[in-house]
């Protein structure tokens, strides 16, 4: 046999050996296969496409901000951070990235939870010129993760570890006390059922809240038979947490409930801004019972669920909860003021007050707050702000204020709310 026939011989014994073994894996082929990718189902029917996703998240203020990434048009990611709303049905991004992404009908926003895609039909997101807004040092919001999105899955807010995890349905085992759910199909909201005072009352879940708020007229039953959970009127510390001036925060009544049931779960010592009508008449609270499950007396917030690792299961309209901390009785000691942001500027809406007394003295209602002791408002987040008006009770600090062009210096204590 030549060589050159002893060279083709060789080549077509391996290219038929080769054949054969894509048709019959080797021990060590199949071995590797089954060993590849993620494994304790975290993929899905086993086609490699991972069934949950967490990602760490900023906590400021009572709120949550997770670092997501989204597609872009060339398969790119890009990171994002996103305001995690629960009491948001829609999904929202900034003009910026609405224009970078170019969303289209058939084009859907696409979210990277970890290594989990979540898919989101464009024409549900809108375009909020109010986006983005900085937190954490600098750092910039550009979209709204909502309720609307998540309730197709499983998640979990786990504060201690400040990590959000997103799962398809059974996909996760959770861990904690078990408390049903009402939830609104189309919307996402979901609530449970609250017992205060030995009455019942269905409220709202809802980390997009900083705090605990709730209904005037129920708050007024409360303090009729309970005058001392009436702590002062006008919203302070993160209580103040839409910092608008229509009148809400003003006229709010701050309470500290000695308990609330959730299930077998007790709350104590709870924080709570009661709040009744805006200026225009305008119901808050009746308008957020119009997107939620049934209507409700108002919403647990941030000061509540800051505690626990909370896991809400959408799909079986059930949440778990799992006490991490203990809640803060304290959390609202703080300077008396109710305050504005206006055109990138703080403005005293209103002085708290104490048994029909101001809890701060010689500050008016349209001053500007520039300065508490050495720290300067400018360009500062809230919670920030807030963190340096809050202290021990007794505690004095020196506020510097605008009113009329003339700059003032008025000392303020602490006040426990």
């Amino acid at each position: 046999m030549s060589l050159r026939a002893g060279l083709m011989l060789c080549i077509l014994i391996s290219l038929t050996s080769f054949a054969a073994d894509l048709r019959n894996p080797t021990p060590l082929i199949r071995s590797l296969s089954t060993k590849s990718g993620p494994t304790d189902n975290q993929t899905r029917s086993g086609l490699g496409m991972p069934t949950s996703g967490t990602v760490p998240f900023v906590f400021e203020g009572n709120r949550i901000y997770a670092e997501l990434a989204v597609v872009r048009p060339d398969g790119t990611l890009r990171k994002s951070l996103a305001f995690v709303d629960l009491g948001s049905p829609s999904t929202s991004i900034s003009p910026a990235l609405s224009k970078e992404l170019r969303l289209a009908p058939q084009r859907p926003l696409i979210l990277r939870v970890g290594g989990m895609a979540v898919s989101v039909d464009s024409g549900t997101v809108a375009s909020d010129p109010s986006l983005p807004y900085t937190v954490d040092n600098g750092r910039h919001v550009e979209l709204v993760l909502p309720a609307g999105v998540m309730r197709n899955y499983q998640v979990v807010i786990d504060y201690a570890q400040r990590a959000l995890t997103l799962a398809h349905p059974g996909t996760l085992r959770p861990e904690g006390i078990p408390i049903p759910l009402h939830m609104n199909l189309q919307t996402g909201l979901i609530a449970v059922d609250s017992k205060i005072d030995g009455k019942s009352y269905p409220i709202t879940i809802d980390c997009g809240s900083a705090y605990t708020w709730l209904k005037k007229s129920a708050a007024r039953e409360w303090l009729d038979k309970h005058p001392d959970w009436d702590r002062g009127t006008g919203a302070v510390g993160t209580s103040n947490m839409r910092m608008e001036d229509d009148g809400i925060e003003a006229a709010g009544t701050l309470l500290r409930i000695p308990e609330i049931e959730l299930g077998s779960l007790r709350l104590h010592e709870i924080g709570a801004l009661a709040i009744g009508p805006d200026r225009k008449n305008g119901d808050l609270i009746d308008w957020y019972s119009r997107k939620n499950a049934a209507p409700v007396i108002g919403w647990l917030g941030g000061n509540i669920l800051s505690g626990f690792r909370i896991t809400i299961d959408y799909p079986n309209q059930k949440s778990y909860w799992l006490s991490q901390t203990a809640l803060n009785s304290h959390d609202l000691d703080q300077i008396g003021l109710t305050l504005a942001f206006k055109h990138r500027e703080y403005f005293v809406t209103a002085v708290a007050t104490q048994h029909g007394k101001p809890t701060v003295r010689d500050v008016q209602v349209g001053d500007k707050l520039l300065q508490v002791d050495d720290f300067q408002l400018s360009r500062s987040t809230w919670s920030a702000i807030f963190s340096a008006m809050h202290g021990k009770p007794g505690d004095i600090r020196t506020l510097l204020l605008e009113r009329n062009g003339e700059r003032l210096s008025r000392p303020a204590s602490v006040k426990e709310f």
